[in-house]
């Protein structure tokens, strides 16, 4: 059974798929992290550690963006971030496109 049958898709927003290393910041500390894929109201990362709180997530040098883990797997964990940041995403999808070899 593939993943699509087993429920149905409930993003509201489009994703980019990207490679992009990150900072995730929590009460305990800071993590390195790398995002795999953003949209304006989340993004799915790779983390050493698993973290089942409120984080807030830097992309140097776009900023720091605040958002609750929504959810998480054996490999990655998704954000859901606290507030759409479409115009900003958009800003680091052409950067990303720009710098693609």
């Amino acid at each position: 059974m593939t993943k699509a049958m087993c429920a149905p898709e409930r993003r509201q927003n489009e994703r980019f798929p990207l490679t992009l290393k990150a900072e995730v910041s929590f009460g305990e500390g800071e993590l390195d992290a790398k995002i795999y894929d953003l949209s304006s109201s989340g993004a799915k990362l790779r983390l050493k550690k698993n973290l089942l709180k409120s984080i807030l997530l830097s992309i140097p040098p776009f900023g720091v963006f605040e958002g609750e883990v929504a959810w998480t797997d054996e490999e990655f964990i998704g954000i859901k971030f606290n507030e759409d940041h479409k115009a900003i995403i958009n800003l680091i999808l052409e950067h990303v496109a720009g710098t693609a070899p």
